[in-house]
Formats: structure tokens, sequence, C-alpha cells
């Protein structure tokens, strides 16, 4: 892979949905993985099936959750059950192919690149995004935690580098690599724990054990400071929560999670990293390698090895 490809959008990173808004407008799309693990996911406003569906001329959606998307079909949504590892049952050709966080939920590759090749049109593209395994928060969470916090469906990590090798190998190769701004923070995480757990999946704390005494008081001191300082937001907050005790806990994990970005944020002068580490999503832009291309890089190879040959 050229390596000029591998950092040359860097210093500029992007939202996914601006890059959805680039490669999808007025184009005929295929979104491989529409769901996005839950149905609870399709109401939210960063659902990236439904970001495609607005900018896309037509937009097909894909995915092995039967139930989700009998829902979404119910909701007027073009969607079909199909499972990426076997041959997709569609006859139409798409301008571009979207692969959003789906890859590396996968034990193997072959059917859904192979699916890629026979849907993509021949000029087309395909976006495959994926998390960046150099991401520092997610090195820190593991050297503060002694733990590892990634999805549980997850299989495997793929760098920039070793995707393009795998595309290469179904007769693509990537034109771009984007460096994505949404990202999670270590101290939006940080409380994650035997006693207190985040879901992953729906961003939800989960609490495993009773708060202590301490707890107990830090968090009622800090819901009357908040009821003090903000009775409106302070219902709101409390009505999304469903109880005071709930309420309670949220304020506990976040007030931790304050303090503990003050010292991350001065930590974080210490350490020594590039912009590489800075990134926990990178999207790929892949096209097919046309066969005068790849003829072109056989003589190549070619000549090279009958050099190495006649020395």
């Amino acid at each position: 892979m050229n390596r000029t490809i591998l950092v040359e959008n860097l210093s500029d990173p992007v939202s996914r949905f601006d890059l959805i808004s680039r490669y999808c407008r007025d184009r005929l799309v295929l979104d491989i993985g529409c769901v996005s693990h839950n149905i609870e996911n399709t109401t939210k406003d960063n659902w990236l099936h439904e970001q495609i569906k607005n900018v896309a001329s037509f937009c097909l959606g894909v995915d092995l959750l039967e139930r989700e998307v009998k829902a979404l079909q119910l909701e007027g949504y073009n969607a079909i059950c199909a499972d990426v590892n076997q041959p997709i049952d569609i006859e139409d050709r798409f301008d571009v192919i979207v692969v959003g966080n789906l890859i590396e939920h996968l034990s193997n590759f072959d059917g859904l690149l192979m699916n890629v090749g026979r849907l993509v049109k021949p000029d087309g593209c395909v976006l495959i995004s994926t998390a960046n395994p150099f991401y520092s928060e997610q090195y820190f969470y593991s050297a503060f935690k002694n733990d590892i916090l990634i999805n549980p469906e997850h299989t495997c990590w793929i760098d920039p580098v070793a995707l393009d090798q795998l595309v290469r190998r179904h007769g693509f190769s990537t034109q771009s690599v984007y460096w994505i701004k949404e990202k999670w923070a270590l101290s939006e995480v940080i409380c994650n724990g035997p006693r207190k757990s985040f879901d992953i999946l729906t961003g939800r704390w989960i609490s495993n054990s009773q708060p202590s005494t301490i707890e107990k008081g830090l968090a009622s001191l800090l819901k009357v400071v908040f009821r003090f300082i903000s009775k409106k937001k302070f219902n709101a907050v409390l009505d999304r929560c469903g109880s005071e005790f709930k309420l309670e806990e949220i304020l506990y994990i976040r007030f931790m999670n304050f303090l503990f970005s003050i010292y991350w944020h001065l930590y974080g002068f210490l350490i020594v990293k590039s912009p590489i580490n800075n990134y926990e999503l990178y999207m790929s832009v892949i096209k097919r390698e046309h066969k005068d291309t790849i003829v072109n890089k056989q003589k190549t190879q070619d000549v090279a090895n009958n050099g190495i040959a006649g020395k």
C-alpha cells in the first residue's frame, strides 16, 4: 500500500456522515449491515443507514438480523435479510457499497468480498469503516484497567494496510483512507468495571452491586447541587433516568469521569504519540483494479524478478 494514502488525510479528520454525503449523494447504494447491532440504534440520530437513505437516489439495506429487518420493512425501508458470508440474492449493481463497522464482526472475509465484487459496478466504490487498532485511548484503557473494552461481537482488528492487502486478493485496491472525527474518550468509560459496567452496544451503564456509603453521600450531594443550579434541566434528566436512584448513579459516574478527564488532560502532555493514534475509526475507499492496471503491475513485477534472477 502506498504510505502516502495512509497519511494524507491524518490532519483533516472528517465525520462519517460527511463522507456518506460526499460519496452516496444521488447514487445507487447498498448498505451492508444496515441495522447497526439492534433495533434501538435505528432510532438514534447517528444511525448510518438513515443518513445514507436521506442522500442516495436509491438505498437498499442488508442485515442478518431477521426480526430487525422485518421491523424496518414495516416502516417503509428497503431492506432484506441475508448472510453476507453467502451469495446475496440481488441482481442489481450499485454505484456505492457501504460496509460500515461490519468487517470486524466476521469470522472470514471471502463471502463479503465476493458479494462486494459481484454487486458493485465496474467504476463503483466500496466504503469500509472499522476500528483503528492504534487508537491511543484504547491502549491506555488496557494500561489503566488491565482489561480490554471492545464490542463483544468483534472477532478481529484490521488496520488500513492489512485491509488493503485483504481487498487486493479480491481484485480491489485502496484509493483513499479517511480518519473519522467521531470517537469515544477514555474519560467516558473509565468507571467501567465489576461494580459498574458500560454496555458498549447501547451506551448505558449497568449497576452490578450496591453503591458504597461514600458513593451514596457524594451522589446525593451532586443531586442537590444539580437541582439548585438548574431545576428545569434537573427535572428533564430525572424524567429520562426514571428514578432518583438512577439519576444519582449517573451523576456520580459523570463526576468521576470529569475528574479523570482533568487528570488525563494533564497526563497527556507526557505521552509520545502520532496523529495516527488520535482516531478511533477510519474509512477506506476501495475500487476495483482494472485489467490494464493488473497487467502493468505484473509486467513490472516480472521485470523486477528477471533482474534479480540475472544477478
